[in-house]
């Protein structure tokens, strides 16, 4: 961290970075900036945060839509930059303050990452089809050129408003919607490089899906499918792709290579799984025998009402509190509907037959967001439980510590995922639920066709 440096020059704004950017870029006045923030208190308290919501934040630089110690702060920020500035009542709400949040004369304690600043584009609803065909083109292209600066933050934040523009199509004539198809692929195609690149696998297979879509031949969908399957350790799912692949393209060297390692590792899982299964028929395990001595009936239990193409049962949980108290408390609050964050009318977003079903993105519902009660994400709390059978409770991650309100309820045993997802529950009751889960059809997605969704939820026991 830096020394603070006083970019109002009367101490109104004091500006610590707390990560230098990579890149000279400044915002320039009139400019649409995109930020991401975190406001606190002097006394720590958080009063708004933009991560809270798994959104960016944008306005105009100049344009007084924020208040002054951010227009001073901001302007003096370079893209990519992250700083912390303290704003002094004179420079944030002054003596009104701001509602019940922000009593009168507080300072304000600001952690900031300026993501982007670009040109202020017009208002999609102002636009024309051929204006948002052509600002979804101009986006990609400037996603482009941040691309190759090595800004992928702000590469994706414009690949994505590229999709924007092209997402409600319906009306369109067949020759626009053809016309966009490309931008649309290129955008979806970049953004999955992009999280790739991030180690953001999940958004990074969700975008090569969209791709797919439009293109189900496309090489780089394909591959880069396939490069994230990997990755999460859908095995079976990326060598499908890379046979497809290699099929349109049999001297694709890096589809091969990719091919190679995901047989490999398929492979050792399976060794792995047999050794262990073999293992644990011979004589009982460790972990069996701290299961059988575990007291179900003494931990929490909640329950889920589960409605699948209209019709809803009901399926119980016992979560582990006793190994997991904190992964647990996060499960609970959010089965209170009580809470403002809570898994009612929460989709069951991924289904795959012979492995799991995943659900619980409370805000997004496609399986790129989630919030959890300690904040966006929370770290992994041990691994001391497996994936030893059909109906075990596991929190979804995007890789190490990045734990949200995500979870899956496995169909089988999985213990190539023990050590890489953290077991806090198992299904007591409702079990025959999940037949009809997995008996679901899917897309090539995963995305069950019809709707699985989570009706209501509740605490039946503490």
């Amino acid at each position: 961290m830096g020394d603070s440096v006083d970019v109002s020059g009367d101490g109104g704004v004091l500006k610590t970075i707390l990560q230098p950017a990579e890149f000279d870029d400044f915002p320039q006045k009139g400019h649409e900036v995109e930020v991401h923030y975190t406001g606190r208190l002097e006394d720590g308290t958080v009063f708004d945060s933009s991560h809270n919501r798994n959104a960016t934040f944008k306005f105009v630089l100049g344009d007084n839509q924020v208040i002054k110690g951010w227009e001073v702060g901001v302007a003096s920020m370079k893209i990519g930059e992250k700083a912390k500035l303290l704003i002094q009542p004179s420079y944030g709400y002054g003596e009104a303050g701001a509602g019940s949040t922000i009593p009168p004369n507080s300072v304000l304690d600001f952690e900031i990452e300026l993501i982007n600043s670009r040109v202020k584009p017009k208002e999609k609803w102002e636009m024309t089809t051929d204006e948002k065909i052509q600002a979804a083109l101009d986006a990609k292209v400037d996603g482009n050129a941040k691309f190759l600066k090595g800004n992928i933050k702000a590469a994706i934040s414009l690949y994505e408003d590229g999709v924007k523009y092209l997402a409600m199509r319906d009306g369109w004539s067949d020759e626009s919607v053809k016309a966009s198809d490309v931008t649309k692929l290129q955008c979806h195609l970049n953004l999955s490089n992009c999280y790739i690149k991030e180690h953001d696998f999940v958004s990074a297979e969700l975008n090569a899906t969209e791709a797919l879509k439009i293109d189900a031949n496309s090489i780089k969908g394909l591959y880069r499918r396939a490069v994230a399957r990997v990755n999460n350790d859908k095995l079976e799912a990326a060598i499908q792709d890379l046979q497809a692949l290699l099929k349109l393209e049999p001297s694709n060297i890096d589809a091969a290579n990719q091919f190679k390692l995901a047989k490999a590792k398929l492979h050792k899982y399976n060794q792995a799984d047999k050794k262990k299964f073999g293992a644990m028929f011979k004589s009982m395990s460790l972990y069996t025998e701290k299961k059988d001595l575990r007291n179900l009936a003494t931990l929490p239990l909640v329950f889920l009402d589960i409605t699948i193409d209209g019709s809803t049962r009901t399926m119980k949980i016992a979560l582990f509190s006793d190994t997991v108290p904190k992964t647990v408390a996060n499960f609970k609050s959010l089965c209170n509907m009580d809470n403002e964050l809570n898994y009612a009318n929460c989709a069951f977003h991924r289904v795959i037959k012979g492995f799991m079903a995943q659900g619980g993105d409370i805000t997004k519902g496609d399986g790129t967001g989630g919030m959890s009660i300690y904040g966006e994400r929370f770290d992994d709390e041990n691994f001391e439980d497996k994936h030893v059978e059909r109906g075990m409770l596991s929190m979804a991650n995007a890789g190490p510590n990045t734990n949200s309100s995500q979870f899956f309820i496995t169909f089988v045993a999985t213990p190539h995922l023990d050590g890489k997802h953290v077991v806090f529950g198992k299904v007591v009751e409702g079990l025959e639920i999940l037949d009809d889960i997995e008996k679901v059809e899917t897309d090539q997605g995963d995305k069950p066709k019809i709707d699985v969704v989570i009706t209501k939820c509740g605490i039946l026991r503490e």
